[in-house]
């Protein structure tokens, strides 16, 4: 299937804070700002960096993976779904780290998606533009830190699997971010290691449960979704695969494959729910104070076999869902499956 050959890639920042700073309850706004001022600075070509949008995203590294254009080869229905704003070859996630307040010496740590090839080979180059804007300092804030360790973790979190990329090392009496060898292939994965992780399972999975890490917002039929059913989540779920699979180079992935777990995720049943609505305030130049929120907590679901969704959903984990996913809401986790 063409979803095959979306690989991903996760990386793990491990950071030390220079100077003291209060910072963001939330920081998922901070570091979205901090990565893609960075990355324009390493690929933008344009003589004056471009601030209101990429000028040239077909020929451009940072529009291709960052802001990537609307390619009219691309299926009708993937271009109805995704509007003038394909998704971003990237996924944030501040671990839930609720600190306001850094002490100079502090450590902390977020994690970073990458989707597509194009993605996965720049990692360095990603690296790099992460090292050089911790140091001179992170969004408005200018929160100030240097890279202790970049790592990729394995696809499935709870086997603790990584694979270290960076970390400091002795250099001239003193320490210097210092790469150690890797092979993409040992660091990529995709809807292949989901497959592996479901067939784990000796028989039907008649149980489910989910918790939602950060606030959650979907539609359906255009309304807002309050409460965790599970075909609208599934439904938010398959269009962020099927958009980042035609944007980002795998190619389309088949109605004939996500149309039947659509089916199936209109069987499932909401067992019992304790998520609840929260949310926070971010601040955009472009559109002022801005209310991000979104259903949080855990949720059980229970029907036939659940099987078949179970791969897609694996995946899902690691690259969100919904609304402001970019800043790292739509985060789930998997906890169990019966």
């Amino acid at each position: 299937m063409a979803l095959d050959e979306l690989r991903l890639a996760r990386l793990r920042f491990e950071m030390e804070t220079l100077a003291a700073s209060d910072v963001p309850a939330f920081k998922g706004d901070m570091l979205r700002m901090a990565l893609l001022w960075w990355l324009s600075e390493y690929w933008c070509p344009m003589p004056q960096r471009c601030r209101h949008g990429c000028r040239a995203p077909a020929a451009c590294t940072f529009g291709q993976i960052c802001e990537p254009p609307v390619d009219p080869s691309w299926p009708a229905a993937e271009r109805r779904l995704m509007g003038d704003t394909p998704p971003p070859a990237y996924a944030l996630w501040d671990g839930r780290d609720r600190r306001t307040h850094l002490a100079a010496g502090a450590n902390w740590a977020f994690e970073l998606t990458l989707a597509g090839e194009l993605a996965l080979r720049q990692i360095p180059a990603v690296v790099a533009a992460v090292q050089q804007g911790a140091e001179e300092g992170m969004g408005r804030i200018r929160l100030q830190s240097r890279v202790v360790r970049v790592a990729a973790l394995g696809g499935n979190g709870q086997d603790g699997a990584e694979a270290c990329l960076a970390d400091q090392q002795p250099h001239e009496g003193g320490q210097t971010l210092t790469w150690q060898s890797y092979r993409l292939d040992d660091v990529a994965f995709g809807y292949g290691r989901g497959v592996a992780w479901a067939g784990g399972f000796a028989g039907p999975v008649h149980h489910l449960s989910l918790r939602y890490l950060s606030p959650v917002k979907i539609k359906e039929r255009g309304e807002w979704v309050e409460a965790p059913e599970f075909g609208p989540v599934m439904k938010a779920l398959v269009r962020r695969l099927r958009l980042l699979s035609v944007v980002h180079g795998a190619g389309e992935w088949p109605h004939a494959e996500w149309g039947p777990l659509l089916d199936l995720a209109e069987t499932v049943r909401l067992e019992h729910d304790e998520t609840h609505v929260m949310g926070y305030e971010r601040h955009s130049k472009a559109s002022g104070r801005q209310e991000i929120e979104g259903f949080v907590g855990q949720a059980w679901y229970a029907g036939a076999d659940l099987r078949p969704l179970l791969p897609a959903l694996w995946l899902g984990q690691w690259l969100h869902l919904g609304k402001n996913y970019v800043l790292g809401n739509g985060r789930y986790q998997i906890v169990d499956g019966k």
